[in-house]
């Protein structure tokens, strides 16, 4: 099966299109910096013999490749062109050197990968430059060591090796936006000589200093606060290091660096530390700290280095002080103890609500109340009230007509047309005739035996993370509205007050009508109800933890005082020492409640061992109680050390 031409055709027409653009930008390049290419020339100048004996020899290597080995290649030369236009100079050279390969006739693949490669070459050294020209001398050194590795023998790259002759070679005003702006320089830092020197000078404060800097080659100038009083000093094998601040502290002076190899000293005083010392300004983070935190290192940095220039920036954590260059080190010093050596701990609290109900009934109730009626009374009542019924029942003859009323209320009662206590509350009949009487009961004789028990359980699981010495609060309830005062406004009640009273020849009470009705506003206050811990840990050296506890209950007492609920209101307080992971457990009972009741004869079932026979007897007991479990955790402990490093820092004395 054969490919269309025409796809095969486009394809190569695009791709030599894209060659073409990328040799006109190699020319451009090559124009701009012209390389010496001896072995090419001759290929240009050869007699056309020549070159149709070398197409005669490459002939027969094309006609023996394969149809696939080919498309692979042309398939490598199309990716390579779709790299070079997308800057992939490095992707470029492989697929147009693969291309190659497979088809070593085809002179645009070779062409294609000898101009990826320059064209990879002069990038790597156009990138030197630049870097170079923006002081990164690292950068633009190992990029030429790389165009240098890829191409030995470029004369472009020889040139570029040397430092001096790559800053010529890179002009700045053809990219100007490469210029490197102004940059801050640091402090002075004096060179004297590492040489050990030793001294044995008596004369004024001046002569000894300059003969001392000098020894070191350092050459010094002195202030006119600066006196001339006789001073001895006498020392053996000494540097600089050790020199200097004991000359200096010998005059009650300071050394100021004017350049890396000459000083001038003023008579130390905070005046002249003031008009004098070089001051640096730094900005320093402090991660993680409150507010009051930030206030104590601030008052510590001006307390103790008596920094008068500092800026607490509460909000972005920042502190941001300007003092001489050894007053900053001590305070960085000082603040990384500070700051490093703080304990963490992770406080575990589970709470535990548990409410308990139990209800028991127990005993026989006996009837309470008997009655004693008219048997013949009470059934010439139902007959009575019945009479149409009784007629019907005697026509169907369900009913003898000679019957007495006795027999016909039983009759009703018995066909459920009637109902009648006559029946269902009777426990007995006595004498006789129509002197028979029935005695009733309220109710019948019963004996319970039931319990009821109910248990309802309430976890809370709760982690918090806090510093040493640091409050960690926990709140576990409902914040509850109370109104502890109403504001009305309006004018109600005053415009009867104003009868008669005009203003203007209006009304006075027509105007207050025109005011509007009164509104009440109250004022709301919320309270926490429920349940408020709070827990301060504090790390020992040995590893335990002490923990302040604050606990607090509060809920509703039910009651009300001027519309203004009253609350129930438990606290504990109490310090606990434990170890780390160990667990304090607080137990509260919040409400308990019991109810008994007994039902039965009086008399006998008051009496021990017949309240269960002949009475019964309810009882209920209500519990709720709270538990809980704190568990403090050291996730981060300070050193365990009495005393951070100490830090010499060197400050003016006071004036006299």
């Amino acid at each position: 099966m054969k490919l269309p031409a025409q796809p095969r055709v486009s394809a190569l027409t695009r791709c030599t299109a894209a060659l073409a653009l990328a040799g006109f930008s190699m020319t451009t390049l090559a124009q701009s910096a012209p390389v010496q290419t001896p072995a090419a020339q001759p290929s240009q100048n050869q007699p056309s013999s020549q070159s149709s004996s070398d197409t005669a020899k490459t002939k027969p290597i094309s006609e023996t490749l394969s149809r696939s080995q080919r498309q692979q290649a042309e398939d490598a030369y199309l990716a390579g062109a779709r790299l070079l236009d997308r800057k992939d100079l490095e992707g470029a050279e492989e697929q147009f050197t693969k291309a190659a390969k497979l088809n070593p006739g085809n002179h645009d693949y070779t062409q294609a990968a000898a101009l990826a490669h320059q064209e990879r070459v002069t990038d790597l050294v156009q990138q030197a430059g630049k870097a170079r020209l923006l002081g990164q001398k690292e950068k633009a050194n190992a990029l030429l060591a790389q165009a240098h590795q890829l191409d030995p023998e470029n004369a472009l790259v020889q040139e570029r090796i040397n430092e001096g002759a790559l800053a010529r070679a890179f002009r700045p005003e053809i990219e100007p936006w490469l210029r490197s702006g102004p940059e801050l320089a640091g402090p002075i830092e004096l060179q004297p000589n590492k040489s050990l020197q030793s001294f044995h000078l008596r004369s004024n404060a001046q002569d000894v200093a300059g003969k001392v800097l000098q020894s070191y080659g350092i050459r010094a100038t002195f202030d006119d606060s600066v006196t001339h009083d006789d001073l001895r000093f006498v020392l053996d094998d000494v540097a600089y290091a050790q020199a200097v601040p004991i000359l200096l502290q010998m005059m009650h002076a300071f050394a100021v660096p004017l350049d890396a190899t000459s000083v001038m000293i003023a008579n130390d005083t905070p005046e002249n530390r003031q008009r004098y010392e070089r001051q640096l300004e730094e900005t320093v983070y402090v991660p993680g700290m409150s507010n009051e935190a930030m206030d104590s290192l601030g008052n510590v940095i001006r307390q103790v280095f008596e920094v008068k220039q500092l800026t607490v920036e509460k909000n972005s954590g920042n502190l941001v002080l300007r003092a001489p260059e050894d007053t900053l080190k001590a305070v960085n010093l000082t603040l990384a103890d500070l700051m490093d050596d703080t304990s963490e701990v992770m406080i575990d609290l589970r709470l535990y609500a548990v409410d308990t109900t139990r209800q028991r009934n127990i005993g026989g109730q006996t009837p309470q109340q008997i009655g004693i009626f008219s048997v013949a009374s009470e059934a010439q009542q139902i007959v009575n009230q019945n009479r149409d019924l009784v007629d019907q029942a005697i026509a169907q003859g369900l009913v003898p007509a000679n019957a007495s009323n006795v027999t016909i209320a039983l009759a009703l009662i018995a066909s459920g047309l009637v109902q009648s206590t006559l029946v269902s509350n009777t426990i007995g009949l006595f004498g006789g005739g129509l002197t028979t009487m029935g005695v009733t009961e309220n109710q019948g004789a019963s004996f319970h035996l039931a319990l009821n028990s109910s248990d309802t359980r309430g976890l809370d699981d709760i982690q918090v993370r806090v510093n040493d010495r640091e409050t960690a609060t926990f709140r576990i309830g409902t914040r509850y509205p109370i109104t502890t005062a109403t504001y009305t406004n309006g004018v109600a009640g005053a415009a009867s007050a104003l009868a008669g009273v005009n203003v203007n020849g209006v009304p006075a009470s027509k105007l207050l009508a025109q005011l509007g009705t009164q509104v009440t506003i109250p004022q709301i206050q919320y309270e926490d109800l429920g349940l408020t811990l709070k827990a301060v840990p504090t790390v020992q050296k040995s590893g335990d933890i002490t923990m302040q506890l604050d606990l607090k209950i509060e809920s509703l007492a039910g009651s009300s005082s001027n519309n203004i609920p009253v609350l129930n209101n438990r606290a504990f307080v109490s310090t606990v020492t434990v170890t780390d992971g160990q667990t304090a457990m607080l137990v509260s009972s919040l409400t308990r409640s019991e109810s008994a009741a007994i039902s039965g004869l009086p008399g006998l079932g008051e009496l021990p061992g017949f309240q269960t026979a002949t009475a019964d007897k309810a009882a209920e007991k209500d519990t709720s109680e709270l538990i809980l479990l704190v568990t403090p955790h050291i996730v981060r402990k300070r050193r365990d050390v009495l005393a951070s490093p100490r830090i010499p820092i060197n400050l003016p004395s006071d004036s006299d």
